[in-house]
């Protein structure tokens, strides 16, 4: 038996050293985990050398980098990974490891990596999440990791969480999908306009002029433009870049944002959709939060962070308002007008029957299948719309088509 010196992490954020006595490193590992503590630097008294896994030596790629944004493929599959780990059994710093040294991400690499650094320094978990990546991972995924850390479910936390990443990943999807099918009717509307513009209309328009004819208005337009684009198309990118960044700068501004919002909300369909989407995550990081053990109070202030649209944001604001006056989370709902009136039967039957949490579940649920329906219902609406304006476009060109070849004709005869 020889002794084996160690350096372990006791509750996650205490260093400590000592001594056990074993046959090999393997063993003085289990026997340090078996008092309750993570190996970081096993050695013996001769050789002071590091077996165990030493947590300082792990840098990643963009060590020391600030990192502010992480996509939503990368948190799902960071919260995912760390979920499966937890609920193993395996420690908090042994789990970053593995996900670091396993995640193909290097910003997911970074964020393992300092993590570790910052709970070997005394840190908890969500402590280090917030203060080095709080931005990155925002308000919400943050605050929910500390109450599920306080609370002793933190694997149960990630678990909630994953089915709103999950979900904010499904509405994105969907979105994305619906935009193929309108964006290549677009680009084939583009490509039909330049195939007339700059091959059928030039060679109409060459034989018109040598007759000495007159070229149609139609034509003349369709061919300018065309022609513009072909000269100016670095123009065309710079002024479409300074109106988006303009479009941008507008709505950076509360006032025009929230007109902007208000008319949204007026807008048949459309509304609905805006309306369903902000409610989903609203509705599910109350849900979430209630069964992490927050108050209602506090899971209502971390739901508001979750709208987009300012006001809903303010109706929600204000039923936080009325819960903490006294009101009941129904009766607070009601008062907002935030919450539609098939939802509040649900919200009012679990506070009496105290199974709020479920209710709050089935009712996200529900609020998810709105959203299928309204986005279902954006789409029929828009089709016809766009097949109006593809419409319109055909007998645009077909117009320009035919006063060209009418005019060639009445050059040669």
């Amino acid at each position: 038996m020889a002794k084996f010196q160690y350096s372990a992490l006791k509750n996650n954020n205490e260093i400590i050293k000592g001594e056990v006595e074993a046959s090999s490193l393997r063993e003085a590992r289990e026997k340090i985990r078996l008092l309750g503590f993570v190996p970081t630097k096993v050695y013996t008294e001769d050789v002071q050398q590091a077996a165990g896994v030493d947590y300082n030596a792990s840098v990643s790629p963009l060590h020391g980098q600030n990192i502010t944004f992480i996509s939503l493929k990368d948190k799902i599959s960071f919260t995912n990974e760390l979920e499966v780990l937890l609920s193993a059994g395996i420690p908090i710093l042994e789990a970053l490891q593995s996900i670091e040294k396993n995640s193909p991400s290097l910003k997911i690499k970074t964020v393992c990596s300092s993590i570790q650094q910052k709970i070997m320094s005394g840190a908890t978990f969500s402590q280090a999440l917030g203060r080095l990546y709080g931005k990155a991972f925002g308000p919400v995924y943050t605050s929910l990791v500390k109450a599920g850390e306080e609370s002793g479910e933190l694997e149960e936390t990630l678990s909630r969480m994953l089915v709103l990443l999950r979900n904010q990943d499904n509405i994105k999807g969907k979105i994305i999908r619906a935009s193929i099918y309108p964006a290549v009717l677009i680009l084939l509307m583009f490509g039909v306009l330049l195939l007339f513009a700059k091959f059928i209309f030039p060679a109409f328009y060459g034989v018109i002029q040598f007759a000495g004819g007159t070229v149609p208005l139609l034509a003349e337009i369709l061919i300018g433009f065309c022609t513009f684009v072909g000269n100016f198309w670095w123009l065309i990118l710079i002024g479409f870049g300074a109106f988006c960044y303009i479009i941008s700068s507008l709505f950076k501004n509360p006032v025009i944002k929230n007109k902007w919002d208000e008319f949204i909300l007026k807008v048949p369909a459309v509304s609905e959709f805006v309306r369903y989407i902000n409610l989903s995550n609203f509705i599910t990081v109350l849900q979430i939060s209630y069964d992490a053990g927050l108050p209602v109070m506090s899971g209502l202030d971390l739901s508001v962070k979750t709208l987009g649209n300012l006001v809903m944001k303010r109706q929600a604001a204000n039923t936080a308002s009325f819960a903490k006056k006294g009101k009941s989370l129904t009766e607070a709902f009601q008062l907002s007008n935030l919450m539609p009136e098939a939802l509040m039967t649900m919200i009012a039957t679990g506070e009496k029957s105290g199974t709020l949490g479920k209710m709050l579940k089935d009712a996200a649920e529900v609020i998810d299948k709105k959203v299928d329906m309204a986005l279902d219902a954006l789409l029929k609406l828009f089709e016809p719309t766009l097949i109006i304006i593809m419409g319109g476009f055909v007998l645009f060109i077909a117009i320009a088509f035919y006063q060209l070849y009418a005019g060639m004709l009445g050059t040669l005869f």
